[in-house]
């Protein structure tokens, strides 16, 4: 048996100023494993090819082997790759052993470390999904304010103070009371109605979900 070590991981990003294979490669040294038996990766910008650990698993693995990482998470970064590392692991009869969990063919709690690492494969892409959702909807906002100088699609105080003065006044007495022009007045009207008919439409269509 042979233990070697795998780390994987960006350098230290100018903006924001993670260095994740540093503080994984220092994980791994601490280990005890020797240099010369420590295989790494460095991901640069969007490529995260695992060069390294392939050469290792198909070229240097044999039964009985153990490869130490910091975390599991260190020999994949999809479903894709955690499935073909399993068929791996089974086929060659080699153990990934973590700080947290050992992985190999004929561990009984196989099964369990499979579902925990789908579960938080799927638990960052749904963070993922939910971030992305966040920036396009604060896009959306963003390219709905005027670009002129001027946020004139928000409503501020001023004009909600207006906008109720104008359910009982002319728009020429609300024009001169709060020194807004006619135009602006219009939009005014026209963007709160239409926010509150969005908000009785969603508000309908919730109360007939739940019946």
């Amino acid at each position: 048996m042979t233990k070697y070590g795998y780390v994987s991981g960006c350098l230290k990003d100018e903006v924001s100023k993670q260095d994740d294979f540093e503080h994984q490669a220092k994980i791994l040294l601490s280990m005890g494993i020797p240099y010369d038996h420590c295989f790494a990766d460095v991901f640069r910008g969007k490529n995260k090819d695992r060069y390294q650990l392939r050469k290792f698993l198909n070229t240097i693995a044999k039964e009985g082997d153990v490869l130490v990482v910091p975390t599991l998470t260190c020999v994949y970064s999809n479903v894709r790759e955690l499935c073909c590392l399993m068929y791996i692991v089974e086929d060659t009869g080699i153990t990934i052993q973590s700080e947290d969990i050992d992985l190999s063919n004929d561990s009984d709690s196989s099964d369990w470390i499979i579902a925990s690492q789908l579960a938080h494969l799927d638990y960052a892409h749904y963070l993922h999904q939910k971030a992305v959702s966040k920036a396009l909807k604060k896009s959306k906002y963003q390219s709905s304010l005027n670009c002129g100088g001027r946020n004139k699609r928000v409503i501020t105080p001023l004009y909600k103070q207006a906008y109720e003065y104008l359910q009982t006044h002319t728009y020429n007495a609300t024009q001169l009371k709060f020194n807004l022009s006619k135009s602006t007045l219009y939009r005014i009207k026209r963007q709160i109605n239409n926010r509150k008919q969005h908000l009785n439409n969603t508000q309908r269509y919730d109360a007939d979900e739940v019946i």
